[in-house]
């Protein structure tokens, strides 16, 4: 059986107080098994500003998934202001990263880790990416791993490569707009604003990578001199 897996981010306060979140995943799928909150506020709920491209029915589904785990993590850190200077600590089972940055840069980390997990249809594709959470990802980092996990996913599902990495730049077409209603929903949520600013940090990702993602494949080619001849495939 298949133990629960624990991402923790240990937040260091300007004031010199500390937050913690802890999100605790399914040992098997890495879906988010955090319990939601006992009262959801209302913007969590699935027709408040719910997103253009939402295939999710209000009927069965009360909140939206990802708000209604945000709730969760935005609580304990709505004092802070986006250019807030504090020191992320993150453990997981098989390493620790620490960094000195903004509140909307560890909030887009934690916000971008949540929607992965949370159950969003749409972002959901995006789960096994989060089960090797990077955290403070870099541009070219992003594109890498998105690729490999593209192309890891099209083999397992013995699917043609004939279409290139159109069903990718779709994705994160339609990822784009997963943001964009996220953002609606957290401009109701706080009067602060590293929330609202972290989703659009991830949002930059969203539009710029598919435009990066050919410079930044012949950035990477050099890496893969070792790898040119087509009979090993």
């Amino acid at each position: 059986m298949n133990e629960p897996q624990h991402i923790r981010y240990r937040f260091d306060l300007p004031d010199g107080s500390q937050k913690w979140l802890d999100f605790t995943f399914d040992g098997a799928d890495f879906r988010l098994a955090n319990a939601p909150p006992t009262e959801p506020p209302f913007w969590t709920e699935l027709k408040f500003n719910q997103c253009a491209n939402c295939p999710l029915d209000a009927a069965q589904h009360q909140y939206c998934p990802a708000a209604l785990q945000m709730a969760s993590a935005i609580e304990p850190l709505k004092a802070l202001v986006s250019f807030d200077k504090v020191g992320v600590t993150v453990t997981q089972a098989e390493r620790t990263i620490h960094a000195d940055t903004t509140a909307q840069q560890a909030m887009s980390s934690v916000l971008g880790l949540i929607m992965a997990t949370a159950g969003c249809p749409w972002t959901d594709r995006f789960r096994p990416m989060a089960r090797f959470h990077l955290p403070f990802a870099s541009e070219v980092e992003t594109v890498y791993r998105s690729v490999c996990m593209f192309l890891l996913a099209r083999e397992m599902a013995g699917a043609s490569s004939e279409k290139g990495f159109a069903a990718l730049l779709g994705l994160y077409e339609n990822l784009h707009a997963v943001n964009r209603g996220m953002s609606r929903r957290l401009g109701a949520a706080t009067q602060t604003d590293p929330a609202r600013n972290a989703m659009a940090l991830l949002d930059a990702y969203t539009t710029l990578l598919p435009a990066a993602l050919e410079s930044s494949l012949e950035e990477l080619r050099a890496l893969f001199d070792a790898w040119r001849d087509p009979a090993e495939f």
